[in-house]
């Protein structure tokens, strides 16, 4: 197969045309005041309020996920998705979940499903985004956060007692996609509400505790038996997990009058960097961690700043976005094989060079690299890319949100 690269080079030098780019940009949902911000990481700019989120006050906004040019935002007072054309910067669709249902977190399977925890009804909706029909999953008490891994949903029910407002030990319910059957079911530690996927194909879920007597925990969850593989604490009251690039895990942690924490431990050994005992100091109440593409981890907290840090903690930038940032994403882009946030004939020489040549890794995330949807990351995602380049032939495939971390 290497013997075909030199003439793939010839015709890509000659038959160069340039895709669409974009600016690298983190895009900020502000929960309180119900608004999209957005920040230029190559100018360091930052435009606030470009979209109104929700279709009515009280829409608490509490999620954002960007595919290709479309931002998908949960409105969970309002009970809705809302679509966001990131070129126009405006609203083209709503999904309402149903009255009271209270949407809390979203999971993309492909192009087509959205698979969305409804905190208050105790099920999943799963949305077909391309008739628009919506089809309910009965799970366990109060599902939060999800992740996909291996076609399989893995549900958090944080089993919150809402009419005596009491936390309780919580499960992780995992379904099989496409019946969307129920698996199996885990119990896990007090009031737990999210989860991430690492690079060995394991479940993080953290949780939270009761806030004043049981405090964080973290439980690693196999991905192909459901087994707990480890469990320990990291006390505090954690919520949001992110795992990034360098496999290090962070846990937004809220903290105390005089600042807020951050929490760390290497995703694939459990070595813990920073806990309660010596937290990552940010801005007032950190209320979200998310990781970008070169290990810096963007950090919301209630003092309406998005603090920029590094995995040992050194502040790097600070940007005042809107009222009360509760999440954060980047506008990645499918066919990015480089990670310049361009598609053009760099992202496939950078391909050949990966897959024939020694060259460095795809970056994180890696599903930009799955250039034609299969799963997988080989030599007809190179074809795919210069079929599309100078043939004419179908653009890059988004991919599902699992393809993030796993390797090929």
């Amino acid at each position: 197969m290497p013997r075909i690269i030199p003439p793939l080079f010839f015709f890509l030098f000659t038959g160069f045309a340039l895709s669409f780019a974009g600016q690298p940009t983190a895009y900020v949902v502000n929960s309180t005041g119900e608004t999209l911000s957005k920040i230029d990481l190559t100018s360091e700019t930052v435009t606030n309020n470009i979209v109104s989120l929700g279709t009515d006050i009280n829409s608490f906004p509490n999620q954002i996920v960007i595919r290709d040019t479309l931002a998908y935002v949960i409105a969970s007072g309002t009970d809705e998705i809302q679509i966001i054309n990131l070129k126009t910067e405006e609203t083209v669709r709503f999904y309402n979940t149903g009255v009271n249902t209270n949407p809390y977190w979203m999971a993309f399977y492909d192009s087509q499903y959205v698979y969305v925890s409804l905190l208050l009804t105790d099920q999943i909706a799963r949305i077909d985004l391309i008739d628009g029909s919506i089809s309910y999953i009965n799970t366990g008490t109060a599902p939060s956060g999800m992740v996909i891994y291996d076609h399989k949903l893995f549900v958090v029910c944080s089993n919150y007692d809402f009419i005596n407002f009491n936390t309780n030990p919580s499960d992780i319910h995992i379904y099989d996609i496409g019946p969307d059957t129920l698996i199996t079911v885990i119990g896990i530690g007090e009031n737990a509400q999210y989860a991430e996927a690492d690079a060995a194909g394991r479940i993080h879920a953290v949780a939270t505790g009761d806030y004043f007597s049981t405090f964080g925990e973290v439980y690693i969850i196999n991905g192909d038996d459901y087994s707990i593989v480890d469990n320990f604490p990291v006390g505090g009251s954690p919520g949001q997990i992110t795992i990034g690039p360098d496999n290090t895990a962070y846990l937004a942690a809220a903290g105390f009058s005089f600042a807020g924490y951050v929490f760390s431990y290497n995703a694939l050994t459990g070595e813990i960097y920073h806990d309660n005992s010596n937290p990552i100091q940010v801005d007032l109440n950190c209320i979200t961690a998310v990781s970008y593409q070169d290990s810096m981890i963007f950090t919301g907290s209630f003092t309406d700043y998005i603090n920029v840090i590094d995995s040992s903690g050194q502040n790097l930038a600070e940007y005042a976005v809107g009222s009360g940032p509760s999440h954060i994403a980047f506008n990645y882009l499918p066919g990015d094989i480089n990670g310049d946030f361009e598609v053009n004939i760099l992202d496939i020489v950078y391909y050949i060079d990966y897959k024939f040549k020694g060259g460095p890794d795809l970056p994180w995330p890696r599903w930009r690299g799955n250039v034609n949807g299969d799963y997988t990351y080989n030599i007809l995602d190179i074809i795919s890319l210069i079929d599309y380049k100078f043939k004419g032939g179908s653009a890059p495939r988004i991919g599902a949100t699992w393809f993030e971390v796993f390797p090929e």
